[in-house]
């Protein structure tokens, strides 16, 4: 009886954690990340004075590439640069020196 117990408990337990830690392949997780650094860098794109905004472009571009080193695997050569481009892109016009980081970092894959 008392076995039987701990055996359910068991067969409880392991269902919820197996859901406990991030997984660096998850899809859903990953896109929600890219997701939330576009926003942040697009509100500082249209800040009337983005030129004080270089710190944070800076910064969001560091975490934005160390984002894309994280999920090189799950993304692939050519999505890792294509979303690497694509940020050079939108951010050049604002931060010359983060366009060049994007553009390093794309010439990896």
């Amino acid at each position: 009886m008392r076995s039987a117990k701990l055996v359910a408990v068991v067969l409880l337990a392991v269902p919820l954690l197996a859901g406990c830690g991030t997984k660096s392949g998850d899809p859903k997780a990953m896109e929600t990340k890219f997701e939330q650094l576009d926003f942040k860098l697009t509100t500082y794109e249209q800040a009337t004075s983005s030129t004080y905004n270089l710190p944070h472009f800076t910064r969001l571009t560091n975490q934005y590439i160390a984002l894309v080193r994280q999920y090189k695997d799950t993304l692939g050569s050519k999505e890792a640069k294509r979303r690497l481009l694509e940020e050079r892109d939108g951010i050049a016009p604002y931060c010359l020196p983060c366009a060049g980081s994007f553009d390093d970092e794309a010439k990896k894959y």
